[in-house]
């Protein structure tokens, strides 16, 4: 019992982020750019060790929309104490809509950096990511999310 009670307690105590801002991706293969938006929660699976992402956006696209969705587990490091860094990857899962549609799998590897000026509850964020999607062969793209940023 006691040790239920530690671990409630110590889950109700981790630290979660919750982020919206813009995104936009440029396809490698033929150069076109993806505007959209993109919102993202993150919490600590392991404290100063581990965090866990899941992200989604929604991006234009030829003829249609795509909507990527990710789960990233990231190694946090604090720059200092109002600067953190992460390095994440993990799968992404992409619903496309228009003539070439559909879910297509694929991984994705980001580079994530919070900036925490007002104390932990506001702050900015960006995220350059690369991914990898499986859609008629491998299709590679660069992009980014980035926007505000609120801490509990």
């Amino acid at each position: 019992m006691a040790r239920t009670a530690k671990l409630a307690g110590r889950a109700s105590s981790t630290p979660s982020s919750l982020a919206s801002g813009g995104a936009g991706e440029v396809e490698l293969r033929d150069h076109s750019l993806h505007p959209g938006t993109s919102v993202m929660v993150e919490w600590d699976a392991i404290e100063k060790w581990l965090e866990l992402e899941v992200g989604a956006s929604v991006l234009t696209a030829d003829h249609g929309v795509e909507v990527p969705i990710d789960l990233l587990v990231k190694k946090p490091f604090r720059l200092a104490p109002w600067a953190e860094f992460m390095v994440g990857v993990g799968p992404e899962l992409v619903q496309i809509t228009g003539p070439d549609g559909g879910t297509f799998f694929g991984g994705e590897l980001a580079l994530d950096f919070m900036f925490w000026p007002w104390g932990r509850r506001v702050g900015l964020w960006v995220e350059p990511a690369y991914d990898l999607v499986f859609h008629g062969g491998a299709s590679s793209g660069v992009g980014g999310m980035g926007g505000m940023l609120l801490g509990w």
